[in-house]
Parts: structure tokens; C-alpha cells; sequence
């Protein structure tokens, strides 16, 4: 009886002993996972702790992952060139390229069209102006052709024509006779203040004169029933000076 109750009692101790051992197991595992959530805890803001929880993407390690994550990609962008559209690109070339003393592009005169024709008995390189109403000279042009007695100045603002390119007429002279292949016309010529020896052919009379532009054969066509064909002048001409017997 002496011996069981010494047995019951020993084995009690033992069964504390394991017991405690295994709280105190317990308890460092505990306090191991505890210091492991609060170190990587102390590292997110107050608002990302009241996220954690038991789900995988709320936990410390997932969350700093992204913000690692986030912060290289950061760090990427603001490396990383600026693009710069391509017109942007093509704008600044050009600058620059103007500013090496290369030749600019070409003017709007490069892209007209141009005939020759005869306008008071003198031929002259007329530019076909659609958007203008009116025929326009320059009074250099004037002088060349000896028009300058029939000029006659506007009196008013109200007498002036309105003629696009914000080009202002100083005054027009009535009757000119002018030839386009074999069709004849005498019409009013607006003229401008201008160096250039500069006439254009405007909407009334290649109206008058039944023309047609015709792009693809680099013609004008003239007449109604007969037509005449008077060809365009081309690049290689379009620099040549006019007659001189004509000056």
C-alpha cells in the first residue's frame, strides 16, 4: 500500500512535470511568433495594422512585399525618360535644324499654280488664285506693265476690296485687257502695295474665261466649246525671269 501511494504520487510529479513543460513550450512559441508579428508589424503604418488578420494577403510579410515592391517600381519611373510626343520631336528638329542656317520649307509660292499669259500686251507669270474673288497685281507689276496712269486710288474705306492673305488693296484699274491662250477678257485688277513683280488670275475672271483646273495633266483649260490648253509652268521654269523684251 506504501509502495502504490509513493508510485501514484511520483507519477503525479511527473505528469506536472511534462505539463509545465509543455506550457513553458507553449509560451516560448508563443512569445517567438508574438516578437515576429510585432517586428514586422512596427514597420506598417497604423492603418495597415488594422487590416492584419487571418487572411494570406493582410499578413506583415505580404503587405511589405508590396510596398517593396511599389517603391522600386517608384524608383523605375522617375529614372526612367520622359517621352515626348513625336510632333513635339519634329517641331524641335526643325528649330534646330533652322537654327544651323539650313533652308526652310518651302513658302505657299512653291505650291501655286502658274501660267503664262498676256495682260496689256506684255507676257507675265500669273499665279491661278481660287481664293480670291478678285485678280490682284502688285504695283511693281504695275509699273512693269505701264499701267500706272489708268491706277486709280480708293477715295474711302469703303471702296476697298476685301482680299484674303489680310492683303490690302490701295486701289484698282478698270479694263485691263488681258489673253489666256486664244480667249480674251477685259477685266478690274485689284492692286497691292507690293515689291514683287506679283499678278494673279482671281475666281471672276477664270470664270469669265470658262477655265478648268485640271491637276492631273498640269493644264489649264480654257474656252467653252474650243478649249485651249495652256500647261501649267513647271518647277524648272517656275524661277524664270520674264521676258525681257517685256520690261
Amino acid at each position: 500500500m506504501f509502495y502504490s501511494g509513493i508510485h501514484t504520487e511520483s507519477g503525479r510529479k511527473d505528469a506536472d512535470l511534462r505539463e509545465a513543460a509543455t506550457l513553458r513550450q507553449q509560451r516560448r512559441v508563443k512569445q517567438s511568433l508574438q516578437f515576429t508579428h510585432k517586428d514586422s508589424a512596427d514597420l506598417l503604418p497604423l492603418d495597415g495594422l488594422k487590416k492584419l488578420g487571418t487572411s494570406k494577403d493582410t499578413q506583415p510579410h505580404n503587405i511589405l512585399q508590396r510596398r517593396l515592391l511599389e517603391s522600386n517600381l517608384s524608383k523605375l519611373r522617375s529614372n526612367r525618360p520622359s517621352w515626348i510626343p513625336k510632333n513635339e520631336v519634329s517641331a524641335k528638329s526643325n528649330k534646330l535644324h533652322h537654327g544651323k542656317g539650313e533652308s526652310p520649307r518651302k513658302s505657299d509660292e512653291d505650291e501655286a499654280v502658274f501660267v503664262w499669259c498676256q495682260c496689256a500686251g506684255k507676257e507675265v507669270k500669273a499665279k491661278i488664285d481660287t481664293s480670291s474673288p478678285y485678280s490682284v497685281m502688285s504695283s511693281a507689276c504695275l509699273d512693269r506693265l505701264g499701267l500706272k496712269e489708268h491706277f486709280r486710288s480708293y477715295k474711302n474705306e469703303e471702296e476697298k476690296l476685301s482680299l484674303p492673305y489680310n492683303a490690302r488693296s490701295i486701289g484698282q484699274v478698270e479694263h485691263v485687257a488681258l489673253m489666256l491662250g486664244s480667249a480674251s477678257l477685259e477685266c478690274s485688277v485689284a492692286i497691292i502695295d507690293d515689291k514683287e513683280r506679283s499678278f494673279s488670275l482671281g475666281l471672276q475672271a477664270l470664270r469669265s474665261l470658262k477655265c478648268v483646273i485640271n491637276l492631273e495633266k498640269n493644264h489649264l483649260e480654257v474656252g467653252k466649246a474650243d478649249k485651249d490648253v495652256v500647261p501649267f509652268i513647271v518647277s524648272r521654269n517656275a524661277a524664270k525671269e520674264e521676258p525681257s523684251s517685256d520690261a
